[in-house]
């Protein structure tokens, strides 16, 4: 019956207390410590992450027959008993570990009837807890002064580590404490006393030797708590609110990192706010592994006025051109595009959206490695455009990028910006880049196996894009003069989004990827918040910190690459598949079966006089030898506004087209015919052209009763295509008017 008694009984509530959350980095170290919820410091240790040598201590000093008694030991409770009749007062009280924790659990005034309670309790727990977690909880448990108990945070606290290696000195003085409240009391002169008297006893039973009894002697003792440490707030915060159901965390984050890059960060403080920026976030991820090495949310976590606590680094921002290197690779493997392709860079509109490009001018046409090393917006709209915008969207998502809407409600300015991300899913985006095109979740968690990984981009589209992010002459660093660049090869990006709120740049090298975001968390914009002047200096600085050892840029994954690319002949000036005007051509290296089928739209033959240079008119008889052919490059109309050249030549003054009753006549496309568009990597033009009798005027284009521009008179006019019937209306400036009806259909 006695046997059974302990379990007629449940164990006291106070056995299992809350703990204080704790946070390491990559090597164990603690980096920060959370009060528990009853506002302790208790970090809660398991036994066999205890020093060995501390438990045979507290085990030496407390209650030597620890393993050989049921919980109370009858001989100490007799020796206790004879000593407070001696005394007159309770000196001693005899307890065991097992009372001991007894008592912590529930403290009661000392009378016979509490003793008697915690005899009991002892019993219990020998019984149904067993002798190692009872010394489990007994160290986890025991005060040590003020609100820290347990052994985990007083090691932490007075030595400013966990108890799994500790001198014997230190050993020594933390055994020593729980004893009594006074050796408890921060500042007490009897500490050293009580420290000795442990020492003495571990080299008597032989636990330490006399080399490490008189090197512990001369330990000094601490005189109070150290701070509880409290590094990398932020992303222990994250931590802790995205894992609330671990105590201890190992987390990635290596502080020697962390540390030099929050340096940096605090560093330009004064220069962020001189430029109107008050804040500034950044991570660091390793490549071959995807782990956050760093990640400092804001520039002063204490900070309020600045709103100092947010966590920048997984906050929706505008990321301006910075998705344009992601865009640029897959438009390189489906074929929509080669690196020297010239793509328009010109006024468009596209249902109100006008994109402009961040020095406000045009160039006409650019190649597509230019457009992104100079980060023009007009060709990657286009680029877009070419290449589907959901199939874009699709493969953001597959890398783990999103924002904080649906799919469908970004359109066309997701790729200047019109899309919010968050810096740490961008960054790791990037890295995907420097292992070649294979992404995986970035993690910050240490022991996290690294996720399944997925082919995001092909290692060829990868490396052409790398070969534009590696240049160091960009008009998207304007400042490019005061940077300090690392002596090794870097590879990165800057963007700006719309009304200068955010600054950013991405850059790598070999081991690390790094994001850096500055601007403010209000969402005020100020002139000078630009990636390449603020943004960029921060990320070269931080580049240089932690990759000191020079790197020529290239990748172990090359070889892949290579294998992945193919030499094919294009347009020397044009980049498109060659066609049959082309005077020259060039060999270029495509994605291995993503050759752009589309031919060279920009070469054009044409029949012209040789005396005048018009263009022959089709209804005049020339004589042998007045007309010859030549091959002319024709722009699209908005190109040839902002280059003033590149137009269809035009007929000669007397060319007359004489109609009986139609003075206006659209000659392409023709009335009721068909169209279909083809893949949408490449949705192609229709061609209108009109001839008027009135020879040189302007005619005026309308399409479903939407201006869509002019030409003149046998000029062509290209526009792209929507699905559906399209009723096309030209209009000439003597008032004439002819109109013919077309069908659209995809492919």
């Amino acid at each position: 019956m006695l046997l059974l008694l302990p379990f007629f009984f449940p164990l006291p509530k106070g056995l299992y207390r809350p703990t204080s959350k704790i946070v390491r980095d990559r090597y164990g170290r603690v980096i920060r410590a959370y009060v528990s919820t009853d506002e302790k410091w208790r970090i809660y240790v398991p036994l066999d992450k205890i020093d060995p040598l501390l438990v045979k201590t507290t085990i030496l000093y407390e209650d030597r027959y620890y393993y050989f008694h049921p919980g109370f030991n009858p001989f100490s409770l007799f020796r206790a008993l004879i000593q407070n009749i001696r005394a007159g007062k309770i000196v001693s009280g005899g307890s065991t570990i097992p009372m001991q924790l007894a008592r912590i659990v529930e403290p009661k005034p000392r009378t016979i009837r509490s003793k008697i309670i915690e005899i009991f309790r002892a019993y219990q727990f020998t019984v149904r807890l067993g002798k190692k977690r009872i010394l489990e909880r007994y160290l986890n448990l025991a005060p040590y002064g003020g609100n820290v108990e347990g052994i985990g945070a007083a090691s932490l606290g007075y030595f400013g580590k966990l108890p799994d290696s500790l001198l014997p000195g230190e050993i020594a003085f933390l055994v020593s404490l729980p004893q009594s409240p006074t050796f408890r009391r921060p500042g007490r002169e009897d500490r050293q006393d009580a420290r000795d008297v442990v020492l003495k006893k571990m080299l008597r039973y032989n636990l330490i030797d006399s080399t490490d009894y008189q090197r512990a002697l001369s330990l000094e003792i601490p005189t109070g708590f150290k701070p509880f440490p409290l590094n990398s707030p932020h992303a222990c915060d994250f931590l802790i609110l995205q894992h609330p159901e671990m105590d201890d965390i190992r987390s990635s984050i290596d502080m020697d990192i962390q540390q030099k890059v929050e340096n940096i960060v605090v560093s330009y403080r004064g220069f962020l706010q001189r430029n109107g920026a008050t804040n500034a976030s950044v991570v660091v991820i390793e490549n071959k592994t995807g782990k956050v090495r760093a990640a400092v949310g804001s520039i002063d976590y204490f900070d309020r006025r600045i709103d100092g606590q947010v966590r920048g680094f997984y906050a929706f921002r505008s990321p301006g051109s910075a998705l344009k290197p992601f865009l640029y690779a897959l438009a390189l493997e489906e074929g929509v595009i080669t690196t020297e392709m010239l793509i328009e860079d010109a006024p468009y509109t596209f249902s109100g959206f006008s994109p402009q490009n961040y020095s406000g001018k045009w160039r006409g046409v650019v190649k597509a490695e230019e457009a992104l090393s100079l980060s023009l917006n007009m060709p990657f709209v286009l680029i877009l455009r070419r290449t589907g915008y959901k199939k874009f969207m699709e493969r953001l998502y597959a890398g783990g990028l999103r924002g904080p809407l649906p799919m469908s409600d970004y359109g066309l300015p997701v790729i200047t910006g019109g899309m919010e991300v968050r810096l740490l899913d961008l960054a790791n985006l990037y890295a995907c880049l420097s292992r070649g095109g294979i992404y995986f979740r970035w993690s910050m968690l240490e022991n996290e196996p690294v996720p399944p990984e997925t082919l995001l981009f092909r290692p060829g589209a990868v490396w052409l894009t790398l070969k534009a992010l590696k240049k160091r002459n960009r008009p998207d660093a304007p400042d490019m003069a005061d940077f300090v660049f690392p002596k090794s090869v870097v590879y990165w990006k800057t963007g700006t989004s719309w009304g200068r709120r955010d600054a950013w740049c991405f850059g790598f090298q070999k081991n690390y990827t790094v994001g850096v975001w500055v601007g403010n968390f209000s969402g005020e914009g100020a002139r000078n918040i630009v990636g390449a002047k603020l943004a960029a200096p921060i990320l070269f600085d931080i580049l240089k910190a932690i990759e000191p050892e020079y790197w020529d840029g290239t990748f172990d994954w090359e070889d892949k690459a290579m294998d992945d690319l193919e030499l094919a002949d294009v347009c020397s000036f044009s980049g498109y598949r060659p066609g049959s005007n082309c005077p020259d051509t060039s060999m270029i290296y495509v994605v291995k079966g993503s050759f752009p089928y589309k031919r060279c739209p920009f070469h054009k033959r044409f029949i012209l006089e040789k005396r005048t240079g018009y263009r022959a008119c089709p209804w005049k008889k020339y004589r042998e030898g007045e007309i010859e052919s030549a091959v002319l490059v024709i722009f699209p109309p908005p190109v040839r506004k902002i280059l003033g050249k590149g137009g269809v030549p035009s007929f000669p003054p007397d060319c007359r087209l004489t109609i009986e009753r139609k003075t206006l006549r659209i000659t392409s496309p023709p009335n009721g015919s068909f169209h279909i568009i083809p893949h949408v990597r490449d949705a192609g033009y229709i061609l209108l052209q009109a001839y008027s009798s009135a020879g040189k005027g302007t005619i005026h284009w309308f399409v479903n009763g939407e201006y869509k521009g002019d030409s003149e008179s046998g000029e062509v006019l290209s526009i792209v295509p929507e699905p559906g019937d399209m009723h096309i209306v030209a209009q000439d400036d003597g008032g004439n008017v002819e109109s013919v009806t077309i069908h659209v259909m995809k492919e």
